[in-house]
């Protein structure tokens, strides 16, 4: 039975140095490992139930979010509302326009900024049964994965504040 994890935070200075670890790519065999496998599933289940203070729900996690130092991170699918596993992702921004947003998160409580995120990226990912997929994505989608991408890289979206 999946689990909710606990979130990882800057207001913890140990936490915040783990956050800004850049993560390590996982495993063709340890994708496969029902350790994992089960380690999916309780990322999946803290996504789809947590809620901030605030009231705000997830639109992606990290692994690194959870104490898991691994390339993993779903994003909140806008047309199904499903979240999508992306493991070892490999990121090429699309000549596109940047748009400037606010953005929140997860791993830190109560601040929010504007951040610059391309409009289009392609990622190359695999999912979790080891597939590998390629595909594009626009709008708020491709600021989730940059937002979680990101967190993969040990960059917080506050380093990126533009106003």
């Amino acid at each position: 039975m999946a689990e909710c994890l606990n979130i990882l935070t800057i207001n913890n200075p140990k936490e915040e140095a783990f956050l800004r670890k850049k993560s390590i790519e996982v495993s063709k065999d340890e994708i496969g490992s029902k350790e994992f496998q089960s380690f999916l599933d309780d990322l999946l289940f803290t996504a789809q139930n947590i809620v901030t203070e605030e009231g705000y729900k997830s639109a992606g996690l990290a692994a690194v979010q959870v104490g898991k130092n691994l390339r993993v991170f779903c994003i909140l699918k806008k047309d199904s509302n499903d979240f999508e596993i992306m493991i070892n992702p490999q990121l090429d921004i699309l000549k596109s326009r940047e748009i400037i947003q606010l953005e929140g998160c997860l791993s830190i409580p109560r601040r929010e900024g504007n951040v610059s995120r391309h409009n289009k990226v392609r990622v190359t990912y695999l999912n979790r049964y080891g597939k590998k997929i390629k595909k594009k994505f626009s709008g708020i989608e491709s600021r989730e994965i940059q937002h979680e991408y990101d967190h993969i890289e040990g960059i917080l979206f506050i380093d990126k504040i533009t106003d």
